[in-house]
């Protein structure tokens, strides 16, 4: 009876441990210096940036399960641009933020797996299959640009806190992959990219371009 009562006890105060782990470090939201500058995209994500990849409609240079989701992903935002993947894990920050000012267009929630998003086969290191979500937006001079979500095999659950026509401030919160996984971000081709593979993001401050 003893021994019965010390193994509940011990998975009561684990389990209390747990949450509260969870809902202090997990889902903290720390205060960012954003830069509120209308001509530079910040990381909408805080992690490891894992690829940097120049797209041209006219000239694409993929495997066919590549360039149906490439295709799909881009079409909506320019002929070219950069595609940049962010790599998140369990330390990070979850929360995503909105790279520059602008309007919400359109949100596109796509079901699919959820394989282990570290593991990758192919240069864009993303997880085209995994479930996902697109948040296409219009900076106020025209430039559209996307935050796409991506589940991964412990983050399966994707939160967008938008929604068509709300007008976001650079930095405002914008969506959340519990657990943590992976966001790319879409870039129209007049963008100067700043970053390079293997730098860390903080979102809302690192900057990833510029007009």
């Amino acid at each position: 009876m003893k021994i019965l009562r010390g193994l509940i006890y011990t998975a009561v105060i684990l389990t209390v441990f747990l949450f509260t782990y969870y809902q202090v470090w997990f889902l903290r939201q720390p205060a960012r210096n954003i830069p509120g500058n209308g001509h530079i995209f910040v990381s909408p994500a805080n992690g490891k940036i894992v690829s940097i990849h120049k797209w041209n409609s006219a000239s694409l240079v993929v495997t066919k399960e590549e360039f149906g989701a490439i295709n799909v992903w881009t079409k909506d935002v320019d002929t070219a641009g950069t595609i940049i993947s962010i790599q998140m894990d369990v330390t990070n920050v979850h929360f995503q933020r909105a790279p520059v000012a602008g309007k919400v267009l359109t949100e596109t929630y796509t079901h699919g797996s959820f394989h282990n998003a570290v593991q990758m086969s192919n240069d864009y290191g993303i997880r085209f299959e995994n479930e996902h979500n697109e948040i296409l937006m219009e900076t106020p001079s025209g430039k559209k640009y996307k935050v796409i979500q991506i589940a991964g095999f412990l983050a399966r659950r994707i939160v967008d806190m938008t929604v068509p026509n709300q007008v976001v401030k650079q930095g405002d919160v914008i969506g959340l992959i519990k657990l943590g996984s992976q966001v790319t971000v879409l870039l129209p081709h007049d963008i100067i990219v700043l970053v390079k593979n293997g730098d860390v993001t903080v979102d809302g401050e690192t900057i990833l371009g510029k007009e």
